[in-house]
């Protein structure tokens, strides 16, 4: 019989708690304990847990029903960012709706994950060639409308979760080697003909900050600086002097792992650290116990989706990668990212924890 009823896992829903309680904290802290913001964030994740919940009743077989239709909605809305869109910081990313201003691009999230499973599981067996391609032409279309936005960054990670996908799907290694192949002789491409001068300069200033501290290096030489004096212990909640000083700019949105970093050293890091890996770790073993293959594919890259965010905010934040604007999943402030990262864990639920329904 269908019920709609909440699926919840309760282990995955505290760990994703205690991320945004600890989000909190460092936000009101980074932002000089600005109360308003505060709150936004709060309403926010208020927004994302309501998201987890209430996505989580909803039938598997609905989702997947769905899948067609909420990829064509998200190239829809693409479409009208081009056309009607708002721009921020010479970027058109963004959609006004009445009072409700967001970020078309994080639909294709959930979109992508959903509609590639959805075309694998149309029949038995590893993708072949030509399913492959299809699933990459698919993946194109949504990738190459964020790609004029211009979001270098949101096209390539659209194209990383339509990958994610034939990975859990059993794609052969000698087509992924392919494809690494293909990326390996790309990327010299990128860099003389699509790269901006913007982005290059985040490439030089992550493999040489020192050459210029006052300019493009400037941002990263504070977010170690601030980073390294948190030491073992941690300064203590509220006295962060990097982010609150205004030494890192950003210290509340994509750079608030710095400020956590200083208030909380090394075993906050590490605590945080165990709460993403457990997350992740638990998805996959949920997806893992799924009966139908739809509901294991798209778990699984959701999983492995989370983990990339999170593995790259702090790769950027601690100088081990080029900074990228990828926030911090449940933790940084934001409203879009935070929400879309609730429906996704609403529909992880719903899939691992829900029989699939067949009428």
């Amino acid at each position: 019989m269908l019920t709609y009823k909440p699926r919840i896992d309760f282990p995955l829903l505290i760990a994703i708690v205690l991320l945004i309680l600890l989000g909190s904290l460092t936000v009101w802290s980074a932002s000089g304990f600005n109360d308003s913001m505060l709150e936004r964030h709060l309403i926010r994740a208020a927004i994302a847990i309501t998201c987890i919940v209430g996505m989580s009743t909803i039938p598997p077989r609905t989702y997947e029903r769905a899948t067609p239709y909420l990829y064509g909605l998200a190239v829809i809305l693409l479409l009208g960012v081009i056309l009607v869109g708002d721009s921020t910081n010479g970027s058109q990313r963004w959609l006004i709706i009445g009072p409700i201003r967001f970020q078309p691009s994080e639909l294709v999230k959930v979109a992508i994950p959903l509609m590639v499973a959805w075309i694998l599981v149309s029949d038995t067996g590893r993708p072949n060639l030509k399913k492959i391609l299809i699933c990459l032409l698919i993946t194109a279309v949504p990738a190459g409308l964020i790609f004029v936005q211009p979001d270098l960054d949101g096209a390539i990670f659209t194209v990383i979760y339509a990958l994610f996908v034939l990975y859990f799907a059993g794609m052969s290694w000698k087509i992924i080697s392919s494809f690494l192949g293909v990326i390996a002789v790309t990327i010299p491409m990128l860099w003389i003909f699509v790269m901006e001068a913007y982005q290059k300069k985040r490439v030089t200033q992550f493999l040489d900050p020192e050459s210029d501290p006052l300019g493009a290096g400037y941002q990263i030489i504070q977010s170690l600086i601030a980073v390294g004096s948190g030491g073992m212990r941690g300064k203590g909640w509220e006295n962060a002097t990097q982010g609150q000083l205004g030494f890192i700019p950003e210290s509340h949105t994509d750079f608030i792992f710095s400020t956590y970093a200083e208030e909380w050293g090394f075993f906050g890091c590490a605590l945080l650290l165990g709460l993403y890996l457990f997350i992740t770790g638990r998805v996959i073993w949920l997806a893992y116990h799924c009966e139908s293959p739809f509901n294991r594919l798209v778990c699984g890259t959701f999983a492995l989706s989370f983990f990339l965010y999170a593995f790259i905010n702090i790769g950027m934040v601690t100088g081990l990668l080029p900074v990228m604007g990828s926030p911090l999943p449940f933790f940084s402030y934001g409203g879009t990212a935070m929400i879309t990262q609730g429906i996704c864990f609403g529909i992880i639920m719903s899939l691992c924890l829900q029989k699939t329904y067949k009428p």
